[in-house]
Parts: structure tokens; C-alpha cells; sequence
């Protein structure tokens, strides 16, 4: 029903005066929205999984595969002004000499009950598809790369819609014997090339347009894959947005903190880590709009139960 100055005259709209103030969340803890927020855009960024760790001092493991990054969910949720919500920010998974590398532990949101979550990323797999069969890549918000010549593992671990992350990338046979990149938040993670270097984390997401003032620009890439020493064409995959690079020789580089990047994959020698996968954050962007939509059957109802509002 209108009135002569066009308003609206029924069940009452919900606007949010948030301000478009954002918070990032670095730690477990809590969020309290403010006196005049009653919508929230919320990044939700899980932790990292670790770099695959090489070991080959029996002429096995090769290549290791790059971590996956954290998963990424992008939600725009009703809250209540003034009121406290509890939140999870999940560690980076370990990076492990001659294993596959830790998955990486998922970041939360609760509001009314409800849990909202995103799947830490999945190890990089060790080198070798013979036998005995090495460690694999493990799936998660973004999979983990394969070590040499084995497939990457699943991303979307939560089975979300849109994704929250991407598969990991297969490693590659001879020449280079190297290792594929783990899966990113918008992209899968790059294949090795069999004549030259291990693949590349898969891209993350990027931040900077919806969160303008968080402590990054993007988040969630995956890590390098790693190389093997005794190739002459092998190299570390690059890290992709937070994501750790892989190496030829030596332990990978850790994701970075607070960033949900996969840790890049170590190279195939003795006793070599992976790189630890970086922590997640939980950033709050508490929106300044009105809905802008008003449902008839709400209003309809109003009415006929006389709860015009006064």
C-alpha cells in the first residue's frame, strides 16, 4: 500500500548501516557487528596444505607436488546488529620430509547456530607411481599436486556451489621428473612439463575490489610444485597469490601467513620438507545498504493480521 510521499506502509524493510567498515581476523576468537549492521559480506579463507617432502635415497621419490590452497567462501549473510559471532581460523598443514604434505584446517563462521565453513587445502604428493606406490595428493578446499607422474587431487572438498577451491596439477614423467602445482581458489593447478619445470600454483582469489583495505590484495593461490635434482631440465613450480614456490633441491617455501596459500612442494633428494601451508583469515565486511526488495506475501500477511507498524 502506498502513501502520498511514496513510502512503503507495512512490514518494515531491513537496511544495514554498516558502514562498509571491514575487520580482518587473524585468530580464533569472536566478532561483534556494530549498533547498525544487519548485513555482512564475509571472506572466509581456510588454511593452506603443506608441500609434498622428497626422500630419495633409493633412487625413488622425485618430484613432490605443491600444497592446495584453503578454500574460499564469499558470503553475503543477515546478522544482528550489536551481537557477537564466533569464529575459527584454521592452521596451514605441515610440510613433512618424504610424505605427503598435512592438510590444511578449515575457517569458520557461526551465526544462529549455523556454521559456515571453508575446507583447509590438500597435501602435495610424493614422487613415484611405482612400487612401492608413494604417497599421494589429498583433496581439499583446493588439492594438492601430484609427484611425478601422478594425477593432482580434488578441490571443493565441501562440495559448495559456487567452488571454494580447484584440483590440484599432475606431475610429470622423464626428463624432469617434477612435480605438479597445487590447486587455487579460481584455477587448477599447473601440470609439470616433462621437459622443463614443475607446475605452477593454480591462482587464488582476489580480494581487492570487495575488501579494499585488507591486509592483502589476493589470497588462496597454490603452492609450486617441487623439482629433481639430478634432471637437467627440472625446476621449482612458482607459488600463485600466498602460495609457496617449489624447488629443484632443498625443502619448499612455506605458504605465506594469514594468506590460505598451499606450501610448495620440496625437491626430490634426501630427506627434503615441504613447505607449511599459510594460516587462513576471516575478514568482515559489514555492508552500508539498504535491502532494497519488499516481499507482498510479508506485507499481505502484515495486514491481515494487523501489524501495520505505527
Amino acid at each position: 500500500m502506498g502513501s502520498f510521499n511514496g513510502g512503503i506502509i507495512g512490514v518494515l524493510n531491513p537496511t544495514s548501516n554498516g558502514g562498509n567498515v571491514i575487520t580482518s581476523k587473524t585468530a580464533t576468537g569472536s566478532h561483534t557487528m556494530g549498533s547498525g549492521t544487519n548485513f555482512a559480506q564475509i571472506l572466509i579463507i581456510a588454511g593452506g596444505g603443506g608441500g609434498g617432502g622428497g626422500n630419495n635415497t633409493s633412487g625413488g621419490e622425485a618430484g613432490t607436488g605443491g600444497g592446495g590452497a584453503g578454500g574460499v567462501r564469499d558470503l553475503t549473510l543477515t546478522v544482528q546488529a550489536s551481537t557477537s559471532y564466533p569464529l575459527t581460523v584454521g592452521g596451514g598443514g605441515s610440510g613433512i620430509t618424504a610424505q605427503t604434505g598435512g592438510v590444511g584446517t578449515a575457517s569458520t563462521f557461526v551465526i544462529g547456530g549455523i556454521t559456515y565453513s571453508a575446507s583447509g587445502g590438500g597435501g602435495g604428493g610424493v614422487g613415484n607411481p611405482g612400487t612401492p606406490v608413494q604417497p599421494k595428493a589429498t583433496p581439499g578446499g583446493s588439492g594438492g599436486g601430484g609427484g611425478w607422474a601422478l594425477v593432482g587431487a580434488a578441490g571443493n572438498s565441501g562440495a559448495f556451489s559456487p567452488p571454494e577451491g580447484n584440483t590440484g596439477g599432475t606431475g610429470s614423467g622423464a626428463p624432469s621428473y617434477a612435480g605438479g602445482g597445487g590447486g587455487g581458489a579460481t584455477a587448477v593447478g599447473f601440470n609439470a612439463v616433462p621437459s622443463g619445470n614443475a607446475g605452477a600454483g593454480g591462482t587464488g582469489f582476489t580480494a581487492s575490489t570487495d575488501f579494499p583495505g585488507a591486509p592483502r590484495t589476493t589470497y588462496a593461490g597454490g603452492g609450486g610444485g617441487g623439482g629433481f635434482p639430478p634432471s637437467p631440465v627440472s625446476a621449482g613450480g612458482a607459488g600463485a597469490d600466498g602460495g609457496g614456490s617449489g624447488v629443484k633441491a632443498g625443502s619448499g617455501n612455506p605458504g605465506v601467513l594469514n594468506s590460505g596459500g598451499g606450501g610448495g612442494g620440496g625437491g626430490g633428494q634426501p630427506s627434503t620438507i615441504g613447505g607449511n601451508g599459510g594460516p587462513g583469515i576471516v575478514i568482515i565486511k559489514e555492508l552500508n545498504r539498504a535491502n532494497g526488495v519488499w516481499n507482498l506475501k510479508s506485507q499481505f500477511s502484515a495486514r491481515k493480521n494487523g501489524t501495520w507498524p505505527s
